[in-house]
């Protein structure tokens, strides 16, 4: 017959708190005086925590739950695979680089996590619309036309689903507005008088979370589906019969692209 007192020592844990609201949980392996801890979940997971993040180190009961109606007449102990809990508010930040069909760019977003599920915040980047020989029009326009540089401000909202282990899907929402570059001419002109706008700007996607196992950062990958409205102005010159220009009228052409891609991250 094993004591109540040895079970009891067997499964404690320990449980290092930080400040951020961040909880690890498992036995400590490495101490390094005044400067962090090494703490080792029970799924083999290593994490390292710096003394200064640190808000109060624990000895508690692990998450094991005893079971005092299996079939057998013996109690047993259900195993809950969930190590390491991810903080549930403070300041977040995610860096995106976007791989689509016909733009590339980055992106950065700095906000508040509101609790253990949701986050907000606001979000800059740089889109980089480019021509493609293939399949040269996008709504009638030339891709040609509209390739250039897109700047973004946004507002960005993500949403976590439940975390298992290092693994966490999550979705995310943005809407802004972006500006549009041809060039370096900063009015957006080409060499025809052509002039390039921007417009209205959004996205959605679903994607997943994969937490480091030795810092609080993670890596992400998101599976998106990109909104842009770009306008395209023209001007129709009219020209009398010995070639003066008489007058002019501008033409307005306007695209609405949907643009499908993935986005690898990076983010704490």
């Amino acid at each position: 017959m094993v004591p109540v007192m040895a079970i009891a020592q067997n499964h404690l844990q320990d449980v290092i708190y930080l400040k951020d609201g961040s909880i690890y949980k498992g036995v400590i392996i490495e101490q390094v005086p005044n400067v962090s801890y090494k703490i080792q979940s029970r799924d083999g997971n290593v994490f390292a925590v710096q003394i200064g993040d640190v808000e109060k180190i624990t000895k508690e009961a692990n998450e094991e739950s005893y079971d005092h109606k299996s079939n057998q007449g013996h109690g047993h102990w259900k195993k809950d695979s969930v190590r390491y809990q991810p903080k549930q508010k403070g300041y977040f930040f995610e860096g995106q680089i976007l791989i689509e069909n016909v733009q590339g760019g980055l992106r950065a977003v700095n906000g508040y996590k509101l609790s253990k599920y949701a986050y907000l915040g606001v979000g800059v980047g740089v889109d980089f619309l480019m021509s493609n020989p293939f399949n040269p029009r996008i709504n009638g326009l030339q891709k040609k036309e509209m390739a250039g540089t897109y700047p973004s401000l946004y507002l960005y909202f993500q949403s976590d689903g439940p975390t298992k282990g290092r693994f966490t899907p999550y979705l995310a929402l943005e809407g802004g507005y972006t500006v549009a570059f041809k060039g370096k001419n900063a009015n957006a002109v080409d060499d025809f008088g052509n002039r390039l706008k921007g417009g209205p700007m959004g996205g959605v996607g679903l994607g997943f979370k994969v937490q480091s196992r030795r810092k609080r950062a993670h890596l992400s990958v998101l599976f998106n589906v990109n909104y842009k409205e770009v306008k395209y102005e023209r001007d129709q010159l009219f020209l009398s019969n010995s070639g003066q220009v008489t007058g002019y009228v501008t033409l307005e052409e306007k695209a609405y692209l949907i643009i499908p891609g993935i986005r690898l991250g990076f983010g704490f």
